[in-house]
Formats: structure tokens, C-alpha cells, sequence
């Protein structure tokens, strides 16, 4: 059996400003499987919050009403990105840049991710734990996003298989990815597992919120989004 759960909370430092959390995040059942998302508006641009919330709306529509998994990778991130920026407007499309992940499960456990800037996607795949997510390049803050990169070579892409209870996908923008070390890295899938995987899905979204706004790690001002698909059983 497959779930998922996602949520995003405001960083201390967007809360206390009186600004809106510049990330967004979505899951939603698909044909027995599950599509799930998170974006991370840049925070040096003026619309980038309405550019996340855009890009995840956007991305869960295409996916849902046209995802099917003979369609080339390509073609998919092709009409989500045309589609945001006219969604945007291609003249502003700059200043809503964001980062945008997405994940898409069918019923058989069969998993594509796209990727697109920070943040990072780990996964449990035949019980093993790996990072998909390539090393960061260029220069402090810089990053690839909707509105900046439009060549096909700036995503990374990945497919493998949900086969065994515990395996999972999970998607988390850089406020939560730039706190997790090498050692956490491997610790996160089964402690998420662990604990959400007998609840139920209002539930474990809860509790993930609530881990969430009370981030462990000192001095965390970020915004945090985070959607996990997983395959429960024994």
C-alpha cells in the first residue's frame, strides 16, 4: 500500500518580518499511486512566493491530467514550465523565480522525480538510502529555477522502483536539506517512516507540521517544505 503526506511552514525569519513563506508543497492520489511537490520561491525576488505556489499548482494539475509513465520525462517538465510562465507572465517570470521538485508514483511502486534548483531529493529505494540530487554548483545564492534556466540539460531526473515497506521518496526544499548531515541523511527516511507510518494521513501531516515549525536545528530561520511518498506494509 502506498500514502503520502506534505506540508509548508514559515521560517522564523519570514514570520517575524510580516512576509509570506516563500515555499509551497503538494501531494494528491493518482490512479492508485500518488504525484507530490515542493518549490522554493528565491528569496531575492519580489514575487517569488506566488512563483512557488504557481509552480506546485501547475505541476499537480499537468501531472494528474497528463502524466502517463510511457511519456517522455521531458515532455512533462517542457508543459509545466511553459504553462508557469504564462501563468506568471513572461515579462515577470524573473521575479517569481522558483525551485521546483516533483515526484510521480503509479500503483506498482514505479517512481519518476524531476528537479529543478536546491533543495534535495532522498530516497529508500530496496532498502537502501541515496541522495538523487546532484552537487550544487555556481556561487553563493545562485541556484537553477523557473524563470532563470530554460535549457532541458538544468533538470535531473531519476526513476526507480517503491518495493519494500519503508521504501520511500522524499522531496524537501534547502530548508531542510542544508540542515540534514551526511549522517542524518540516512537516519531521516526511517525515523519519518517510523513515526508517520501508523498514523493516518490528517494525522501524520500534523505532526509533520508540527516538526517542522519546531525544527531542531539552532538558529533555523528558513522556510520548509516537505512531501514524502512511501509504501507502507510490514
Amino acid at each position: 500500500m502506498l500514502s503520502a503526506v506534505g506540508t509548508s511552514v514559515i521560517g522564523p525569519s519570514h514570520a517575524e518580518a510580516g512576509d509570506q513563506c516563500q515555499d509551497a508543497s503538494g501531494v494528491r492520489g493518482w490512479r492508485g499511486g500518488w504525484i507530490a511537490c515542493v518549490a522554493d520561491g528565491l528569496g531575492s525576488r519580489v514575487q517569488s512566493g506566488k512563483g512557488a505556489r504557481c509552480a506546485v499548482r501547475i505541476a499537480m494539475d499537468l501531472l494528474w491530467n497528463e502524466l502517463d509513465h510511457q511519456k517522455e520525462m521531458r515532455d512533462l517538465a517542457t508543459r509545466i514550465y511553459r504553462a508557469w510562465m504564462q501563468a506568471v507572465g513572461r515579462d515577470r517570470a524573473d521575479e517569481a523565480a522558483t525551485t521546483l521538485l516533483m515526484a510521480a508514483c503509479n500503483a506498482n511502486g514505479h517512481v519518476r522525480t524531476w528537479q529543478l534548483g536546491d533543495g534535495m531529493v532522498l530516497i529508500r529505494s530496496q532498502g537502501q538510502v541515496r541522495v538523487l540530487t546532484p552537487p550544487r554548483s555556481g556561487f553563493g545564492n545562485e541556484t537553477r529555477a523557473l524563470g532563470i534556466d530554460r535549457a532541458w540539460s538544468a533538470w535531473s531526473t531519476h526513476e526507480f522502483e517503491l518495493s519494500r515497506p519503508g521504501d520511500q521518496v522524499i522531496l524537501m526544499t534547502d530548508g531542510i536539506a542544508d540542515d540534514l548531515d551526511e549522517g542524518a541523511l540516512h537516519a531521516f527516511p526511517e525515523a519519518l517512516y517510523r513515526r508517520i507510518s501508523g498514523l493516518s494521513r490528517r494525522r501524520s501531516r500534523r505532526w509533520l507540521t508540527h516538526e517542522l515549525t519546531h525544527w531542531a536545528t539552532p538558529g533555523h530561520s528558513d522556510d520548509k517544505s516537505l512531501a514524502l511518498i512511501f509504501k507502507k506494509g510490514r
